[in-house]
């Protein structure tokens, strides 16, 4: 009995030890996700990690979120601070709150922006090598309703959209454009259901389908052909992975993400 009882203590020291201090190799990509609850929900991060290593990558992946966080919380956040220092990171990805982008364009440049700008300078101090990329995210089912500018799926998409591409231009940071790939999902199967109830937050298919849009952003691929489909079904997958990889693929150079070569000193 003792005996088992010191196997029952030890094993998950050595399993710490192993996840924490084991070196990561030197091929592996290392991916940093700092976001809310549009990147945590139904664990997307892990999903692109399956995805990802079912297509034959050597990744390595973790997250930093915090339920409706803002930008200007995400950099006040020693989580935030502690995650970008805890490895020299290959890709960071960086998710606003969906209204972070739908406000008064003056709030944007007294707040947001100035939030941003700490995050992109400690991601940059940390390894200046880090490739980031914007996460743009999603308009709400039916818009958000208290903004006139914003108050139907279409209007709220489009103004996140034209956003995130003002970031891009001031920044030189790409932007996943996974709000234009949920625009195009509705459009083209809109009974293909992305949202939960509250019609803001994503559904497993809505997760899934934003983390196979960051596996055709990082890696310049489609994830077609991954036999990872989490707690779906190989045909709605398959839905999914396709659409995403002709949106993303396919405007590479609209969102910077043509300038996302880890080619350059990774083996993929």
């Amino acid at each position: 009995m003792k005996r088992y009882r010191f196997l029952l203590f030890i094993f998950p020291v050595v399993f710490f030890l192993a996840y924490y201090l084991w070196p990561i190799d030197k091929d592996t990509i290392k991916i940093l996700f700092i976001g809310n609850s549009y990147t945590y929900r139904n664990e997307m991060p892990t999903i692109f990690e399956n995805i990802a290593i079912s297509k034959g990558k050597k990744v390595f992946v973790e997250a930093c979120t915090l339920g409706k966080a803002t930008l200007a919380i995400q950099s006040k956040r020693f989580a935030v601070k502690n995650a970008i220092s805890k490895e020299k990171w290959d890709v960071v990805i960086i998710q606003g709150s969906s209204r972070d982008f739908v406000k008064d364009s003056s709030i944007i440049v007294k707040k947001t922006k100035p939030a941003l700008e700490k995050i992109i300078k400690a991601v940059q101090h940390n390894n200046p090598t880090t490739k980031m990329l914007f996460y743009m995210t999603w308009g709400y089912r039916n818009g958000f309703k208290p903004l006139d500018e914003v108050n139907t799926f279409e209007k709220m998409s489009n103004l996140i959209e034209k956003r995130y591409l003002g970031l891009y231009k001031t920044y030189d940071i790409g932007v996943v454009p996974v709000g234009m790939v949920w625009k195009d999902v509705r459009k083209k199967r809109d009974e293909v259901v992305l949202y939960v109830k509250d019609g803001a937050h994503p559904s497993l298919k809505g997760s899934y389908l934003t983390a196979c849009c960051f596996y055709s952003a990082i890696f310049n691929d489609s994830p077609v052909g991954s036999k990872y489909y989490s707690l779906l079904g190989p045909k709605i997958c398959y839905f999914l992975q396709s659409i995403s990889a002709k949106n993303v693929l396919f405007h590479r150079e609209k969102y910077g993400l043509h300038k996302l070569d880890l080619i350059q000193h990774k083996k993929i």
